[in-house]
């Protein structure tokens, strides 16, 4: 069955719904339509604020749109592998093709479309789409620098911090190891997730530096769970969650060498806290971390991210995490997991303070906020949506 390939989102009193080749904006209380955009290639969309920035999928440009009406605000053809924050829309632009192309990486206002800056690169430069405790389709906000994967031909590709509206470098710089490189408070942070060769550990390599002075930070090693086959998931977090890292500021959510969650401070390494029994984080928000026994199976509980309490624990929702179904959500007021048992894709829902069910519905998680789950599923005609209100 087709399902939703982005996730619903909200803003203000509307439901932003993406479908293959248009997006529209739902009313929250009627279920009417407000408006409809239509687009001629696939896209990805971001909610910043009032407005929405789509880029093409095949690169073809960014269009932003003004969220309450969708009408379309600035356009940007020809720009490539486009990131978003609440200040700027980054993006490579080329000139030519192949070897011979000319690129840089571009700031944008992200209201505006005006040029805040342009930083010479090549044709495999891109801005790092990696944040502490982000979400999609929701841009994060803007730090003082945004990590940039700079590369030239004849030099292995590096991370620079860049200033998100004036392009000033930094001078920290760190390799591109092939895993996440990110902007951490005051730190450019590195991370290869593939163990070292006969490490049995499910080893994480993090490099930090001071990304104004370049000064040397904590370098050090966190670990990933397992799946219930016993590999390492290597994620620090479910690839299907809709986050890269869970944490917040400098405090990254990992596992520790004896396979229980963990919150460390990535400017002493320090463990802030590590879980009273084992487990694998797989999502979470600012104040609360998911954990499930296994990173694919077992029951669920739901931490403090603070202080690693334990605030519920909930029975194994017996759907598989190594599903192409598998989703989940964690927002203010609940969480919400979704999956495939025997063929049939469910969603169930729990009050984040609680653990209380709150609902159990067939279909595939379409979305999540702090009172309100949407729920994909078959319909008369085709794909139909519910909105489900808590």
């Amino acid at each position: 069955m087709r399902r939703l390939d982005q996730e619903l989102a909200e803003v203000g009193q509307f439901i932003v719904v993406p479908d293959e080749r248009e997006l529209r904006a739902v009313d929250r209380a009627t279920g009417q339509d407000r408006w409809r955009h239509p687009f001629t290639t696939g896209y990805r969309y971001v909610v910043v604020g009032g407005s929405i920035v789509a880029g093409d999928n095949d690169d073809g440009g960014v269009e932003v749109l003004d969220a309450a009406t969708g009408v379309t605000r600035w356009r940007a053809a020809e720009t490539q592998d486009v990131v978003v924050d609440d200040r700027a829309v980054y993006a490579r632009e080329c000139a030519g093709t192949g070897r011979s192309a000319t690129c840089a990486i571009i700031g944008r206002d992200v209201q505006t479309g005006r040029q805040l800056w342009k930083l010479p690169s090549d044709r495999f430069a891109r801005v790092s789409d990696v944040t502490l405790g982000a979400r999609t389709p929701y841009a994060p906000a803007a730090g003082r620098y945004v990590a940039v994967r700079l590369s030239t031909s004849d030099r292995p590709a590096t991370y620079t911090p860049v200033a998100p509206t004036t392009g000033r470098t930094g001078a920290g710089r760190l390799p591109n190891r092939a895993w996440y490189g990110f902007v951490a408070g005051d730190l450019l942070v590195s991370t290869d997730n593939d163990p070292p060769k006969g490490d049995q550990r499910c080893t994480v390599s993090i490099t930090s530096v001071q990304a104004a002075s370049g000064g040397r930070g904590w370098s050090g090693v966190v670990f990933s769970g397992r799946r219930e086959n016993g590999e390492c998931a290597k994620r620090l977090v479910h690839d299907r969650s809709g986050q890269t890292l869970i944490g917040s500021g400098t405090r990254l959510v990992a596992v520790t060498a004896d396979e229980r969650p963990q919150l460390v401070d990535l400017r002493t390494g320090a463990t802030v806290w590590k879980g009273a029994v084992a487990g694998v984080p797989i999502d979470g928000d600012d104040r609360s971390v998911l954990v499930r026994d296994k990173a694919d199976t077992g029951g669920l509980a739901l931490l403090d991210l603070a202080t690693g309490a334990s605030r519920w624990t909930a029975p194994d929702p017996a759907l598989p995490g190594t599903s192409a179904s598998w989703r989940s959500a964690v927002t203010g007021g609940l969480v919400a997991v979704s999956g495939a048992e025997d063929g049939r894709p469910q969603v169930l829902v729990y009050d984040v303070g609680t653990g209380r069910e709150l609902g159990r519905y067939p279909g595939w998680l379409a979305g999540a906020g702090r009172d309100w789950v949407a729920v994909s599923h078959s319909g008369t005609g085709g794909l139909a949506v519910d909105l489900h209100t808590f």
